[in-house]
């Protein structure tokens, strides 16, 4: 997990490991020059719990940098990603391992995830492709929640990681990277994260965020031939960018309804 000015929403997050049905993990948590006070909070958590490592940058730098770090650092076979804002839910885990033990030819998988507000609320649930066929098709649209997934560690470094130059939209770099290298995706259908929606989750996704990402995926759409809708697909979502920030909230059950990455 890497965090970044992450109080007061990390301690959930950091619990909602902590507390994981299955016991035996490390719990590897890289704090990237936080200056709220993350620091001390996170060390608390190491001092009551060994499975707890921490990596301190002194200076921030950047989420892609982050997680390669992560990836390289990790003692274990799987990775399970994390976002410092989200709960996962008590057998998260167990379920994610348990699916590699039966399908021992997947590398990667992620889950559905429930939209969370502020409050608690639902707003309602992410649905994603489940099949490798799926999400391979629609890898364009990015059909993974990053902050559900796991996967093994040796099959991420054969394509190279995730690319520490990016400080945004590294998953779909990395996800186009595992299609062209043939690597075996999967989602299980059913939320085993709370992911954050939020003001602020609105905030970053500006124009020049979105504009990142539409690069990423030409270049991804490129590497995988990718068909022509594809291309169009990977540029709608600077339409919505360009939105003020209260209209693209209320969108937000529309926006659900139409994701290409939505299942039935």
């Amino acid at each position: 997990m890497g965090v970044f000015n992450g109080l007061p929403r990390v301690v959930h997050a950091i619990n909602s490991i902590r507390n994981q049905t299955i016991r035996d993990f490390e719990f590897l948590i890289i704090d990237d020059g936080s200056t709220d006070g993350t620091d001390r909070v996170i060390r608390r958590h190491a001092e009551a719990d060994s499975r707890v490592r921490i990596i301190r940058n002194e200076a921030n730098q950047g989420l892609g940098s982050v997680l390669a770090c992560g990836v390289r650092e990790a003692q274990g076979e799987f990775i399970a990603r994390m976002d410092a804002d989200d709960v996962s839910v008590p057998d998260r885990l167990e379920k994610q391992v348990k699916y590699f033990d039966t399908h021992p030819e997947t590398d990667v998988v992620g889950s559905y995830a429930l939209d969370v507000g502020t409050d608690g609320s639902v707003l309602g649930e992410r649905r994603v492709p489940t099949t490798h066929e799926k999400i391979s098709e629609r890898v364009w649209s990015n059909p993974f929640v990053h902050a559900t997934v796991m996967f093994r560690r040796d099959s991420i470094l054969k394509v190279g990681s995730y690319s520490p130059a990016l400080r945004r939209r590294q998953d779909y770099d990395l996800w186009f990277r595992c299609v062209n290298a043939g690597l075996e995706l999967a989602n299980i259908p059913e939320p085993l994260v709370h992911y954050l929606y939020s003001e602020e989750t609105v905030r970053r996704n500006n124009v020049r965020a979105t504009w990142d990402q539409v690069r990423i995926g030409l270049r991804g759409c490129r590497l995988v031939r990718a068909p022509l809708h594809a291309y169009v697909g990977t540029c709608m979502p600077l339409v919505e960018s360009a939105m003020p920030r209260w209209l693209r909230s209320k969108l937000l059950p529309i926006k659900s309804m139409i994701d290409p990455r939505r299942v039935p």
